[in-house]
């Protein structure tokens, strides 16, 4: 589920963005009006139109160019970060040199009076554009709670004092007891229901103890699931950080959760989701009525099964998948794991496994929105709940929608121990990108080639 907040940021950057590429189609148009109307004594004749025709390439080419430049150039950022103060000329030149560049690729004449002059007009209306904006729709301070201990919190809130944040609103501690200097309630010590329950509900959270222990932190990001807390890292936390960044005062803070199980980036993953998993289901409907007959052949009917899954936030789904194994296998025995020369493997099935093309099938939970075509992979929750019990953060692995293929099953082996396997898996979750998606599908079509799989 998206969080209301999530909403709300996530529809003012569309506004945001959308407003952005409009403003720079509207500069663009203006200054082929001016050009093609108004002859001015430092250019030689008027702007023909075949010159500079306002096709689609021409018109969304100075668009893109400003939307990634002032990707590039921070003004997108929309976490806590008092100090990142981007500046509208780095993010023109940014532009104009994407736009110079885009051109030359596309072999498309680019006026020059026109690549100077629409970095201008947007000088002038791109201010106007965003202070409408807060004005339309303000940017409402984030309801926070801090947890840490007596001698953080202060220390913390001070730094929020010398370097006041417009987005944070302090609506509670959590720490061992209260701390009546930073004049802010306080919702009991971690651990407490009460202050558990502060914990789920809390817009925003920030860790600012010094604390390493890894199970507070795997508790704290149980507890909030998909949206996570923000982390104030220690020493040894900077070496090996490479989450995204925000700060208060002078002080870093690291987010800790996943970005593709929230907000605009959900509704990024799940589109690419339908149109990738109806692309290779179309493309793989060949390979179905091959290994449908071989099935059939090898050891007859059924050719598919519907398997129990944990999905994401531990809700259930049945998981299909063409059948490898004999038909006289019990679902008590299937719990075990095949091995090498595993006699319950039918010949077609052992194929199929090497070449991963029994989970083709699961394309239908992806396009339903059961599972995902990256993430981690599903298990059975039999397995879940016996692994729990000696790796109790193992069920961090259902923030999010399993997958098709996952970092795990594509780096690790097949027979990894699970404690290892969910280092693979929170790797993916708090550290996802499209960039890594993109590269476990590029690893997982490899390792089916290749036939690596068992």
């Amino acid at each position: 589920m998206i969080r209301p907040r999530s909403i709300e940021r996530s529809l003012r950057f569309l506004l945001l963005a959308a407003g952005d590429a409009l403003i720079a189609i509207g500069c663009l148009a203006l200054s082929v009006f001016v050009r093609r109307n108004i002859d001015f004594e430092m250019t030689r004749s008027l702007l023909p139109p075949e010159k500079f025709p306002l096709d689609i390439a021409n018109v969304l080419l100075p668009a893109f160019s400003l939307l990634l430049a002032l990707g590039l150039s921070g003004f997108y950022n929309s976490r806590v970060s008092h100090r990142h103060r981007p500046l509208l000329i780095t993010a023109l030149v940014i532009q104009m040199a994407l736009v110079a560049l885009g051109a030359t690729l596309l072999t498309r004449p680019y006026p020059r009076t026109i690549l100077v002059a629409v970095p201008l007009l947007e000088a002038l209306t791109l201010p106007l554009w965003r202070r409408l904006l807060k004005v339309l729709m303000p940017v409402r301070p984030r309801e926070t709670v801090i947890i840490g201990s007596g001698d953080e919190i202060r220390a913390f809130v001070t730094a929020l004092h010398q370097f006041p944040d417009s987005r944070i609103e302090l609506v509670g501690v959590i720490s061992p007891e209260a701390v009546p200097e930073v004049n802010v309630a306080w919702k009991g010590c971690l651990g407490s229901s009460a202050a558990e329950a502060v914990v789920r509900e809390a817009e925003e959270l920030i860790y600012v103890s010094r604390d390493e222990n890894p199970e507070s932190r795997l508790h704290l990001l149980e507890m909030r699931g998909a949206h996570g807390f923000l982390l104030m890292p220690s020493q040894a936390d900077a070496l090996i950080t490479s989450g995204a960044f925000g700060w208060v005062g002078d002080q870093p803070l690291v987010e800790i959760g996943a970005r593709c199980g929230y907000g605009i980036w959900a509704v990024v993953k799940r589109t690419m989701d339908i149109a990738g998993g109806i692309v290779m289901l179309l493309i793989s409907l060949p390979l179905w009525i091959l290994i449908t007959a071989a099935i059939l052949i090898d050891d007859g009917r059924p050719v598919l099964l519907r398997q129990r899954r944990a999905g994401r936030n531990g809700i259930e789904f049945l998981m299909w998948k063409f059948r490898t194994m004999r038909t006289r296998v019990g679902e008590a025995d299937d719990l075990r794991l095949a091995l090498l020369n595993d006699d319950r493997v039918t010949r077609s099935g052992l194929w199929l496994r090497r070449h991963r093309l029994d989970e083709i099938p699961q394309l239908i939970n992806v396009i339903a929105g059961e599972m995902s075509l990256v993430g981690p992979r599903p298990e059975r929750p039999e397995i879940v709940a016996e692994v729990s019990k000696s790796v109790p953060a193992f069920g961090l692995r259902l923030i999010v929608r399993p997958g098709l293929a996952g970092l795990a099953q594509v780096w690790a082996e097949y027979d990894t121990d699970p404690a290892i396997k969910l280092r693979y898996d929170l790797t993916y979750i708090c550290a996802w990108s499209l960039g890594l998606d993109l590269r476990i599908l590029l690893r997982a079509v490899s390792t089916a080639l290749s036939g690596r799989g068992l």
